[in-house]
């Protein structure tokens, strides 16, 4: 139920509201010239409904949450010390 249900909600990954931050790595291992890893997530993505794949992109959006947070962080640090 709660696959054909996810189905439903998310025809493709792109609608899932956390895709931009796996897409952000993709564009981050673009820029540091890791084009075929990059090749290989996108495909990943293609086929999000896969177990093995769903494993993948969910470390990856957990890791980028996590990079936000720290950054987050640190901005508001900086900015306390500022003060």
């Amino acid at each position: 139920m709660k696959k054909k249900q996810y189905q439903q909600d998310y025809n493709g990954f792109s609608e899932n509201p956390l895709s931009p931050l796996f897409y952000q790595y993709i564009d981050i291992l673009k820029s540091h010239h890791f084009h075929k890893e990059a090749e290989d997530l996108l495909k990943v993505a293609e086929q999000h409904y896969l177990p093995e794949n769903r494993n993948i992109i969910t470390k990856i959006i957990i890791e980028m949450q996590k990079a936000t947070a720290y950054d987050e962080t640190n901005k508001f640090e900086q900015y306390l010390r500022q003060l």
